[in-house]
C-alpha cells in the first residue's frame, strides 16, 4: 500500500499545508481592523505604518509554500521500485540447479555385473529349470530349532517327500520319528506334515491330535514351496523372478555352526578343483515382504553338479535359527513306497481334529 500510493501521501501532505497557510493568511487582517480606530489622534499615523508592514510578516508565509514540495521528495518512490525489480530478477538463476540434477541420472549407468552377481544368475537360471523337470523328490532330513532367548536347541529326524511338478498337484509329507532334546536324551516323539489340495495337515500321533489348516480356497493357484507364499519357503526349482522379487540374493558361505559340520568335508568338484562342491546363496528378505516380518536371512546349500538341496538355515529376527540337513537326496528317480506313505495322512479314527478353515 505504501509503495503504491505514494503521489497520494504528497497531496495529502500539500493539502494538509495548504489548509494551514490559509488559515494564518485569513488571521493575519484580524489585528488590522483593531487597530483602525487609531488614527483619531494626529500623532497616530506612525503607529499605523507599523502595523502596515505587519502585512510583510504575512508575505513571509506566503513563502512557506515553497517548503512544501521539500515534504514530497519524489526520490522517496525510487527506493520502493529499486528492490522490487531485484528480488525478482535474483532468482533468474535458480533455474541452473533445477537443470543439473535433470543430467544427474545420466552419469549412473547400470554397474557391470560382477563374478559373484554372475555366479547367483547361473545358480537361480539352474534352479528355474529344475523345477520345470521336477517331477519328485526325497531325502533324509534332520532339523535343528534353536531358540536364542533360552539358549537351547532340540533336533528332529525322519524323511522328507515331495511328489509333483508345481502348484495345487504338488505334495509334500515330512515325517518325524525321533527327538533329541536340549539335554541330548533321545525319545520317538514322531510328528508328521502332509500338504496336499491346499491343506496342510499336523499330526501327532503320540497324542493323537491332529490340526486341519487351509492354505489355499479351492481352485486357486498355489505353491507351497514358493517364496512368501507356502508354508515350505524353500526356493526349491522355484522361477528365479519370484525369487529376486522376493529376496536379496547373494553368494553366501557354509554357516558357523557344528550341524552343519559334516557338509565341511565335502571334497572338490571334478569338474573345476578351484570350486567347492556346494552352491551357497544368501537370501535376504526385501522390505515389505511378507516374510521381512519374521525372517533376517535364509542360506540355501546346494550340491553344485546337481543343484539337489544339501541344507538350509533360516534366522529369525529374534535371533532363533531353524536348520535343516538334508542326506540322501534324490531327484526324479521315483517314489518308493516307503516314501509314498509319507505323504498318505494316517488314520485319526478316535482321534481329536481341530480344523481350520480359511474365510471365502
Amino acid at each position: 500500500m505504501k509503495d503504491r500510493n505514494p503521489m497520494t501521501s504528497l497531496l495529502l501532505l500539500f493539502i494538509y499545508s495548504v489548509s494551514i497557510f490559509g488559515c494564518q493568511s485569513s488571521q493575519a487582517p484580524a489585528p488590522a481592523p483593531t487597530q483602525a480606530p487609531a488614527p483619531a489622534p494626529a500623532p497616530a499615523p506612525a503607529p499605523t505604518q507599523a502595523p502596515a508592514s505587519a502585512p510583510a510578516p504575512t508575505q513571509a508565509p506566503t513563502s512557506a509554500p515553497a517548503p512544501t514540495p521539500a515534504p514530497a521528495p519524489t526520490p522517496a518512490p525510487a527506493p520502493t521500485q529499486a528492490p522490487a525489480p531485484a528480488p525478482t530478477q535474483a532468482p533468474a538463476p535458480a533455474p541452473a540447479p533445477t537443470q543439473a540434477p535433470a543430467s544427474a541420472p545420466a552419469p549412473a549407468p547400470t554397474p557391470a555385473p560382477t563374478q559373484a552377481d554372475v555366479a547367483v544368475e547361473n545358480i537361480l537360471d539352474a534352479m528355474e529349470e529344475q523345477g520345470r523337470t521336477m517331477k519328485d523328490f526325497t531325502a533324509s532330513a534332520t532339523m535343528e530349532k534353536f531358540e536364542a532367548l533360552t539358549d537351547e536347541r532340540e533336533i528332529r529326524r525322519g524323511r522328507i517327500a515331495v511328489l509333483g511338478p508345481t502348484g495345487t498337484e504338488r505334495q509334500i509329507g515330512i515325517a518325524f520319528d525321533e527327538l533329541i532334546d536340549s539335554t541330548g536324551r533321545g525319545s520317538t516323539d514322531a510328528r508328521r506334515f502332509v500338504f496336499r489340495g491346499g491343506w496342510m495337515w499336523e499330526f501327532d500321533t503320540t497324542k493323537k491330535q491332529a490340526i486341519h489348516r487351509q492354505l489355499a480356497l479351492e481352485g486357486e493357484p498355489f505353491d507351497p514351496l514358493r517364496v512368501g507364499e507356502g508354508p515350505f519357503p524353500v526356493p526349491l526349482g522355484q522361477p528365479k523372478k519370484d525369487v529376486v522379487r522376493e529376496f536379496i540374493v547373494t553368494i553366501g558361505t557354509l554357516p558357523d555352526a557344528p550341524f552343519f559340520r559334516s557338509l565341511a568335508v565335502v571334497s572338490p568338484s571334478t569338474e573345476k578343483s578351484s570350486e567347492s562342491a556346494l552352491a551357497i546363496l544368501r537370501l535376504v528378505p526385501r522390505v515389505g515382504t511378507k516374510m521381512a516380518r519374521d525372517t533376517a536371512a535364509m542360506t540355501i546349500i546346494l550340491d553344485r553338479a546337481s543343484l539337489i538341496p544339501r541344507g538350509v538355515e533360516v534366522e529369525a529376527v529374534n535371533g532363533d535359527k531353524t536348520r535343516v540337513l538334508l542326506r540322501d537326496g534324490r531327484l526324479n528317480v521315483g517314489l518308493d513306497d516307503a516314501s509314498r506313505a509319507i505323504l498318505l495322512p494316517p488314520s485319526t479314527v478316535g482321534w481329536k481334529i481341530d480344523s481350520r478353515p480359511l474365510n471365502p
